[in-house]
């Protein structure tokens, strides 16, 4: 499906054009053919229009599928609410043909008929379903690994079911699935699957409805997310332009909130100012400066280590119990370790005491699926710290013993003779000039 009409609806080119631009950007990197179509009305909204007259809810819907239908293409929309609005009026037309007779009657007038031929599909599900998230992860040049990223899909993108039912409308994962292929970590959060209440704006309910956004808000901003990437104009007006709002009123609040072709656009290369981010009305420029500095840190952290590897090691975790200084020292995590090099905190993890908990005693290598272990990591960072001047003095003392005097002990020659031992041959010896620098080397 890679030509197909698109349906804006009302709120993305009315309020929102740089969520347009980033979205047709995104269609032309991934080489789709878009058809935008004559004679579209709002999808249409839920709230105002089936309120008043359902008949009136169910016919111009059709009719723009209609449109789309007599055009033989499928279509593709952005919006949660055209979506829902589309897969709802499809699913109550094609199970009641006697509705459906009614419509087509009407859109006679207009030389319109509606079958429900069209495929219906939102954006986020043309990513992960049609195309799918590896290969739209395939084609960032620029990914936003390190990044902490929640999602918010908004309910009308998951339901009703059965009538929307391209993933689990309760438990979601496929737009997370997006964003982690872009290369950023995907954060969890307990009101992920709240409403973002936006409706209620348009009942005058304005106090309730900045409520909802503040729970929200504060509770991604509590988990240290870099953004809140939505999938739906009306939830970006929640949390963009309502954010804005508390924070005239002098909140604590600051998350910067992105569309998901923006964070593809991103990804793909599109310099923010190309696609508009300056128009938010939260500014976006913390992650912005976050993204560019986490480059920075992969740059520092592949000179170090294999970043690759690191990230399956953090992503797997199959041996995360099973080290044996945990199973004693509960504070010993080397997961976290792993997970906090990826988050760029390489001075912080040297500068404490607890890598050096690490007994390398290859448990963890046994046991890891893919022959990786952390031992190896850890052996590394114990390097890193002696080079930086930061490990422990008994590990310091003792090199430097080594190196005057070619051993870490001397032989207990009167436990020998009574054990009836012989003397050993003359041992050690001083391995300065051995061991030490040479021009153009160093140890």
């Amino acid at each position: 499906m890679k030509e197909f009409a698109v349906f804006w609806g009302c709120t993305i080119p009315a309020r929102f054009p740089f969520i347009e631009k980033a979205t047709r950007l995104v269609f032309e990197d991934l080489g789709a053919t878009v058809h935008e179509l004559e004679g579209h009305t709002c999808c249409p909204e839920g709230v105002l229009v089936k309120s008043n007259d359902e008949d009136a809810f169910y016919l111009v819907a059709a009719r723009n599928l209609a449109i789309v239908e007599r055009a033989g293409l499928d279509v593709v929309t952005p919006c949660n609410g055209c979506y829902s609005t589309f897969k709802e009026a499809e699913s109550h037309l094609t199970a009641d043909w006697r509705a459906r007779d009614a419509v087509n009657e009407r859109l006679a007038r207009e030389g319109l008929r509606f079958d429900g031929e069209v495929r219906v599909v939102h954006l986020a599900e043309w990513l992960a379903d049609v195309l799918g998230a590896g290969l739209v992860g395939s084609k960032a040049v620029k990914p936003l690994w390190g990044l902490r990223i929640a999602v918010h899909y908004g309910c009308h993108l998951l339901r009703p079911s059965p009538a929307v039912r391209w993933d689990d409308p309760m438990s979601p994962t496929k737009v997370e699935a997006l964003v982690a292929a872009l290369g950023a970590t995907v954060v969890d959060y307990p009101t992920k699957m709240q409403c973002c209440g936006g409706a209620l704006d348009r009942v005058g309910e304005r106090d309730t409805s900045l409520a909802f956004a503040r729970r929200k808000l504060l509770d991604v901003q509590a988990h240290g997310v870099d953004a809140l990437v939505v999938v739906c104009p009306s939830c970006f007006q929640q949390f963009d332009l309502n954010q804005a709002a508390l924070q005239r009123a002098k909140e604590e609040v600051h998350v910067p909130v992105l569309y998901l072709s923006e964070l593809v656009a991103l990804a793909y290369g599109h310099a923010p100012e190309e696609i508009g981010l300056d128009m938010h009305r939260v500014g976006v420029q913390p992650f912005l400066e976050r993204w560019e500095a986490r480059q920075a840190d992969k740059a520092r952290l592949a000179a170090l280590f294999e970043v690759s590897l690191l990230a399956k090691c953090v992503n797997c975790q199959a041996c995360k119990d099973d080290c044996p200084v945990c199973k004693i020292d509960p504070a010993f995590q080397p997961t976290e370790i792993m997970e906090r090099l990826l988050a760029g905190e390489i001075d912080e993890v040297l500068a404490e005491r607890q890598l050096w908990k690490c007994l390398e005693c290859y448990t963890c290598q046994e046991l890891c699926p893919s022959r990786i272990g952390m031992a190896d990591a850890f052996r590394r960072l114990k390097e890193i710290a002696i080079e930086a001047g930061l490990g422990p003095e008994q590990v310091v003392s003792a090199y430097e013993t080594f190196v005057k005097t070619g051993l870490l002990g001397s032989a207990r020659e009167s436990a020998r003779k009574k054990l009836g031992l012989d003397p050993l041959p003359e041992r050690g010896g001083d391995l300065t000039v051995l061991l030490g620098s040479t021009e153009g080397e160093e140890r």
